[in-house]
């Protein structure tokens, strides 16, 4: 394209629109040439293959063809406003416009303009890039982003409105935002918590294992946790909470950004679960006190044997020291069997207090053995008073559990009552109960029976 004013006549000579010809079949991109009055001189390979159209449907006719309306309307006066003013509007200038192919479809194009002279006549040169894929892609670009902040967004409103609490936090702990369920929760506003260590509303004694927690995710041991944690209101109430928290990672480096945690109260659960554990001790209490009740007239028995035979041995050594001799082994004696019966009837008077007694049920470790020993003169009393032998078979390892002895133990209790049931009910000629532990190995479990026969 050679501009008007650039006095190259020679070359302008050369350039006559035939001349054109191999150039316009090797452009890549589409090129027409139009006269003065619009009408197409040229219409190169490329320009068909965009159109639609063959150079002969094109040449020859005005170029306004190729365009949409309003711009096939306006191009007539942008030509001779140019013709008769000389001033340029989208010559030299390359602007984004639209374009009409041969089934009528619009696409956009970039086009550019130029003009020149050859042999006294006015040409123009129009370059038309095709944007369509350009403008696909960028409008996927944009569709893309638009997307993403409208799911940005709705996330943004789920966590802000989710009824667990949830917490964003860089890795220090420091709080970066903070939900209405967790700020409804520890009984501050979001602005109050941000930049506020999260360790503040932790429960004091739990922070050690949190803390614990977070370092494991920094290191990468671990990419969550979940555990049950105690926070701190504003007021000082202490809440029972389910604890979830995961790590968000670079995508491309993985590196560990920000801590993402969850916060699920549960504090009126644990308050219920508590009421429900103090009504099951009260029921548990009561229990005992019936058991007891039932079994008072034969324990007052067998109480009473050891306190009269007290009495018979502090009687004998009472007339012992009135006679004014006696011998000291005796009376040693004497005393030893004295104390022997009143541990006899203490160990009864013991396990009734600590079966009657209203306390919290404490789970702890404890030898099967013991916490059966511990039931049998209570167990033995009830039996023998009604004429029915109890023999105890204890196991030889001395196992541990975790358990509520006095639970076990009111468990064992109510058995043998009922294998005293049972066996007055069979009217055996020998009644007997047996009871015992068991330990199996291959299944790992202690079995505590009684027996009836």
């Amino acid at each position: 394209m050679i501009d008007k004013q650039s006095g190259n006549t020679n070359l302008q000579a050369e350039l006559t629109p035939s001349g054109f010809s191999t150039l316009l079949g090797a452009a890549a991109d589409a090129i027409i040439i139009i006269n003065s009055v619009g009408e197409v001189l040229n219409f190169n390979p490329a320009a068909e293959k965009l159109f639609g159209y063959t150079a002969a449907e094109v040449e020859n006719r005005n170029v306004k063809m190729l365009m949409p309306q309003p711009y096939r309307r306006e191009h007539d006066e942008y030509l001779n406003h140019y013709n008769t003013t000389r001033v340029p509007q989208i010559i030299g200038i390359g602007r984004r416009v639209e374009a009409r192919r041969k089934d009528s479809s619009i696409f956009p194009i970039e086009l550019s303009v130029g003009e020149y002279l050859s042999d006294g006549m006015q040409y123009f040169v129009g370059i038309i890039r095709d944007l369509t894929e350009k403008e696909n892609s960028v409008n996927a670009l944009k569709e893309s982003k638009t997307r993403l902040r409208e799911r940005e967004n709705e996330l943004r409103l789920t966590i802000e409105n989710a009824p667990a609490g949830i917490l964003t936090t860089q890795m220090d702990g420091r709080i970066i935002s903070a939900n209405l369920a967790v700020c409804s929760l520890l009984g501050y506003c979001e602005s109050e918590l941000i930049d506020s260590d999260c360790a503040n509303v932790v429960f004091q004694e739990d922070l050690a294992e949190v803390k614990s927690h977070q370092l494991d995710l920094i290191e990468g041991k671990k990419h969550s946790f979940t555990s049950s944690t105690r926070f701190l209101r504003r007021d000082g109430e202490i809440i029972y909470a389910i604890l979830h928290c995961g790590v968000a990672r670079g995508e491309a480096d993985q590196k560990p950004l920000k801590l993402i945690v969850q916060i699920v109260d549960r504090t009126d659960q644990v308050k219920a679960e508590n009421m429900v554990r103090q009504t099951q001790e009260s029921l548990a209490h009561v229990d005992r006190i019936s058991t007891m009740g039932e079994m008072a007239s034969r324990i007052a028995h067998e109480i009473n044997q050891p306190l009269s035979t007290i009495s018979a041995y502090v009687q004998a050594g009472i007339r012992r020291l009135n006679s004014g001799s006696f011998d000291k082994d005796k009376m040693l004696e004497l005393m030893s069997k004295t104390d022997e019966q009143s541990q006899r009837a203490g160990t009864i008077v013991k396990r009734i207090r600590a079966l009657v007694r209203s306390q919290d049920r404490i789970h702890g470790r404890a030898i099967v053995n013991e916490i059966v020993a511990d039931a049998v003169p209570l167990a033995r009393a009830d039996a023998n008073s009604r004429g029915i032998t109890l023999a105890v078979d204890l196991m030889a390892e001395q196992c541990e559990t975790i358990a509520d002895g006095i639970q076990i133990q009111q468990v064992i209790l109510n058995l043998v009552r009922n294998a005293i049931d049972a066996t007055e009910a069979a009217d055996g000629n020998e009644p007997r109960i047996e009871m015992g532990t068991r330990y199996s190995e291959n299944e790992d479990f202690v079995q505590v029976w009684v027996r009836d026969y």
